[in-house]
């Protein structure tokens, strides 16, 4: 009987041990399911916050603004740079060349020569080129009055460019003025912008020059160096005549002398006045063209009287001629040569 009691003992003991056994390895299933479960939830909530992230709520401007002011501030500054480079090229000066062509006539040369030269130091200018032509021979043994004249080419500060032509008065009469203007404003920043542009790309290109390793890589280099120098002195001469051309305005000044200043064009005239002014005309058209004559024939006057002269001698010559040839005819014929005399 107690036999009987230790083998059902030890079976409920076997049956209770495999009874654990069977739970730990239920409960070691459902450990290792439960981990799996949590770790796919975990990335599905991880998705969600990322998505929530990378795609926010959309807020309204002025929240956005105030959320992520750093970025409102670059974007405003970004926006503002622009306008203010606009204003920036349409506050640049133009660039204007000024010119001019002018005649004037004096009564007295040697003095509007030296008033040139003053009235051109006075305003801070100076005289490129002059040339100055004297009477000639003809003129002055026709008597005539003396026609000097001399051309300047004045450069003058474009600022007192409308100061100087307004006192070229004081050298004489001013029959003649002509002003040109020529706006070169679009050139000039073109060429600034190009000789920038060909600096900066210089300047990278020396410092690849330090990091070239290789003899051809430095070779290549150098070669487009040399382009690009050329192309920059080349601007920066375009540039700087530019300059020249648009601070110092040029004046071409033609200084002639006379005996009388052209007189003042009238608004009109009559019939009558155009009849005295054609009769005067006529006047001394006459008496120029007698004076001519009478200087001509003085000039022919040597010539004249060699000329007659000859004439004189020639027929001089002839009437002899002729007086012996007459004379010979009218002379009796000489005896024949077998008569004997006195028979």
């Amino acid at each position: 009987m107690k036999k009987m009691q230790k083998v059902l003992a030890l079976c409920l003991l076997l049956t209770l041990a495999l009874g654990l056994c069977a739970c730990g390895a239920s409960s070691k299933a459902a450990g290792s399911a439960a981990p799996a479960f949590m770790q796919r939830n975990e990335a599905a909530v991880e998705e969600y916050d990322a998505a929530s992230i990378e795609a926010p709520m959309e807020v309204p401007e002025p929240e956005m603004a105030a959320a992520d002011s750093g970025a409102g501030l670059a974007a405003m500054t970004a926006a503002g740079a622009a306008p203010e480079a606009e204003d920036q090229a349409r506050v640049d000066p133009e660039k204007i060349i000024y010119s001019a062509d002018v005649t004037v006539e004096t009564v007295a040369f040697e003095e509007a020569v030296e008033a040139v030269s003053r009235l051109v130091e006075d305003y801070g200018g100076w005289i490129e080129s002059s040339s100055v032509n004297s009477s000639n021979y003809y003129n002055l043994s026709r008597g005539y009055a003396s026609s000097r004249s001399a051309s300047y080419t004045l450069r003058i500060p474009s600022e007192r460019f409308d100061q100087l032509m307004g006192s070229l008065s004081q050298l004489g009469n001013v029959p003649y003025t002509h002003t040109y203007t020529e706006n070169v404003t679009a050139q000039y920043y073109d060429a600034q912008a190009r000789l920038t542009a060909y600096t900066a790309q210089e300047a990278r290109l020396l410092e690849m020059m330090e990091q070239a390793e290789t003899v051809a890589d430095t070779i290549a280099i150098e070669e487009k160096l040399t382009e690009l120098r050329y192309q920059i002195e080349s601007l920066q001469s375009t540039l700087n005549n530019y300059d020249r051309r648009v601070n110092y305005s040029s004046i071409y000044l033609e200084l002639q002398e006379v005996q009388a200043y052209t007189p003042e064009a009238e608004q009109r005239v009559s019939f009558g006045g155009q009849l005295v002014q054609a009769l005067q005309r006529g006047g001394r058209n006459f008496v120029s063209g007698c004076r001519e004559l009478v200087l001509d024939l003085a000039a022919m006057l040597p010539t004249l009287v060699l000329l007659a002269v000859a004439v004189c001698l020639a027929v001089l010559g002839v009437k002899k001629h002729r007086a012996k040839k007459k004379a010979k005819k009218a002379a009796p014929p000489p005896p024949p040569a077998d008569e004997k005399p006195g028979k």
